[in-house]
């Protein structure tokens, strides 16, 4: 875990730590691995991640299939959450996942979500007066013509690990 907060942090000055980051992402979560997800930006205040288009992604009209779109959206609100705190101190887990579909995907994606400062002040500052915080974050999902596809919203419990109580 402490490898990975450091890989995220490194990522957002490195290209070659984003590409290892990469290679990290698609062993690991091996789902990601056949529909070639990437992680193409990380900075303190947005994530961007690129899902191709491609056959495996494809859903019955030759569009990126909706669960595609979503995990993009997922990824990249993760790995922005992810770039604060710390996978070795926090749990950072999804809740809730909703998304509205605005149009047919016939192109390469990205998955865009910004987060801001105050956010990570309030998070922060939630954490230290209670045990648990839920935190929602938008991602906006544009095609190569930055034609607004799809809106993410995903709600992310944060906790630190010492009041987790479920074993691993």
């Amino acid at each position: 875990m402490k490898t990975l907060f450091s890989l995220i942090q490194k990522s957002a000055q490195s290209k070659k730590n984003l590409w290892l980051l990469n290679r990290l992402m698609n062993h690991q979560v091996r789902f990601n691995k056949p529909h070639k997800f990437q992680v193409i930006k990380i900075s303190e205040n947005q994530v961007q991640t690129f899902a191709p288009y491609h056959k495996k992604n494809f859903n019955h009209v030759r569009g990126i299939h909706a669960c595609a779109l979503a995990t993009a959206g997922e990824l990249s609100a993760g790995l922005s959450l992810m770039y604060h705190f710390s996978p070795e101190k926090y749990r950072v887990i999804l809740a809730n996942l909703t998304i509205d579909y605005h149009y047919q995907a016939k192109k390469d994606v990205t998955a865009t979500t910004k987060f801001s400062v105050v956010e990570k002040e309030a998070i922060a500052k939630t954490l230290e007066e209670q045990k648990k915080t839920m935190h929602t974050l938008v991602t906006e999902v544009k095609d190569s013509d930055h034609q607004l596809v799809a809106t993410v919203k995903s709600t992310w419990q944060i906790k630190a690990w010492r009041d987790v109580n479920t074993k691993l």
